[in-house]
């Protein structure tokens, strides 16, 4: 005979807390399980077994508690939804802004080094929280701590130019292949070699600039899982490297982290959130920034204030962005460009969501056609994007070209938005099965996808 299942009174006091209907609870729980790339199909009588003591597997006791702490607008531990301990999941130690960078980023790369823990690894939740609670650049005095002078062997200005060559040259394999390509080589880096050095002796300024060059490392390690679609440990990635770059007192890398972060969260759908993160970003930064970084940061800004239906602010955030770019005399870096096609590109996602979808198209095309040869990830997406913006317009066969081009690089990636753009093609196709030019596209799709 079964034993008879316990209420589980915490989540009820939760759901109270929320003032949810049980349907309500079950959408949200999907929505946020939507991040991570889980096809939920929760309902009201869902959440009505979970009351009765029912419990899902992981990770959706976590998607539970970051979809109630996105309702209350506050942290929600596991335990509060009554199904787990007083622990947290792998990697929430990564949202406290107190405790070890040197620890959690161990934690981080040893995981993330590990392909066979990849799956659980996307099941990572994006948390809002967390994001909201970045603190401002002005406050990091009081907030950050500095990482203690190890007992260990020095370090000095060989480990680095190192750190700083590694992840140049990480940054040019992600751009020709995708943030998934070499994930791992990069954590492993990270785990193995710059905790290590982290954690060792070194003179204040080499420390500094030690810390500088490994927030910028880390920050791309964020950057690749973000594209891989792993948005919980992209974050957690994106808020260690503000932690070294607040050690190493570099307000300028600061603002780049932050910047990377309002990009997430606008991908994610958190609009104020991502306008809130690109402000504290332009105030870390201030006059201090160089043009080119000032045209990135204000080309963001511009497409946060469009996606939140702010037209004005939008297109004067725009135009500054363009007048400081053509300010810009400093060379286009390897890591982290900015140029023209950059500005197109942030141009083509400020049309689409003030409603142009024509100019959004013009404007995709140009960055497409200004584009580098080696940047072969981002035109892949921002094709895809394009194709996207012609699809929503009704130009199907227009569409279908710009499918088809994306299709000449998508062989050659391993990243995650590139597999859910082919996910948004085969659907597409598959409501338009009736035109030739459709099946055509969904043809060679079936075979780029057979080789992959």
């Amino acid at each position: 005979m079964p034993r008879p299942r316990t209420p589980n009174t915490a989540l009820a006091a939760l759901v109270s807390r929320t003032g949810w209907s049980y349907e309500a609870l079950a959408r949200a729980v999907n929505r946020v399980g939507a991040e991570t790339g889980l096809d939920l199909r929760y309902d009201r009588t869902s959440v009505a077994h979970w009351l009765t003591g029912s419990r899902p597997r992981p990770p959706v006791p976590g998607l539970i508690a970051e979809a109630a702490a996105r309702r209350l607008g506050r942290p929600v531990a596991l335990a509060e939804t009554g199904m787990g301990g007083s622990g947290r999941p792998f990697g929430d130690g990564a949202l406290d802004w107190r405790g070890g960078t040197v620890t959690a980023l161990a934690e981080l790369g040893s995981a993330d080094m590990d392909i066979s823990r990849r799956r659980m690894l996307r099941g990572i939740v994006y948390s809002v929280a967390a994001a909201a609670a970045v603190p401002a650049w002005e406050e990091i005095a009081d907030r950050a701590e500095r990482t203690a002078a190890g007992t260990g062997p020095r370090v000095g200005e060989g480990e680095v130019e190192a750190v700083a060559t590694m992840a140049e040259a990480f940054s040019t394999i992600d751009d020709r292949f995708g943030g998934g390509h070499a994930r791992s080589a990069v954590a492993a880096y990270i785990a193995n070699d710059l905790t290590g050095w982290l954690a060792a002796e070194a003179v204040p300024a080499t420390r500094r600039a030690l810390h500088a060059a490994a927030a910028d490392l880390v920050y791309l390690a964020g950057f690749m899982a973000w594209d891989d679609e792993a948005h919980g440990l992209a974050e957690r990635y994106y808020l260690q490297a503000l932690r070294l770059a607040a050690e190493a007192e570099d307000p300028l890398t600061y603002a780049t982290v932050l910047r990377g972060m309002s990009i997430q969260a606008g991908d994610l759908g958190h609009r104020t959130e991502a306008l809130h993160l690109v402000q504290a970003a332009a105030s870390a930064a201030g006059t201090a920034a160089p043009p080119r970084m000032r045209a990135f940061l204000l080309g963001q800004e511009a497409v946060a204030h469009a996606a939140v239906g702010d037209r004005r602010s939008a297109l004067n955030s725009f135009g500054r962005a363009e007048r400081h770019l053509e300010a810009a005399t400093s060379k286009v870096e390897t890591f982290g460009s900015y140029h023209h096609a950059s500005l197109a590109y942030q141009e083509a996602h400020l049309r689409a969501h003030l409603g142009d979808l024509d100019g959004a198209v013009r404007a995709m095309r140009t960055s497409n056609r200004r584009r580098p040869a080696a940047e072969r990830r981002s035109r892949a997406i921002s094709t895809a994007q394009l194709a996207e913006i012609q699809y929503r317009a009704g130009h199907l066969e227009a569409a279908c070209d710009s499918w088809d081009a994306f299709l000449d690089d998508y062989p050659h990636l391993a990243a995650g938005r590139a597999d859910a753009a082919a996910r948004r093609i085969r659907g597409a196709a598959r409501r338009h099965h009736g035109n030739a030019r459709t099946r055509q596209v969904a043809a060679r799709l079936s075979e780029a996808s057979a080789l992959r």
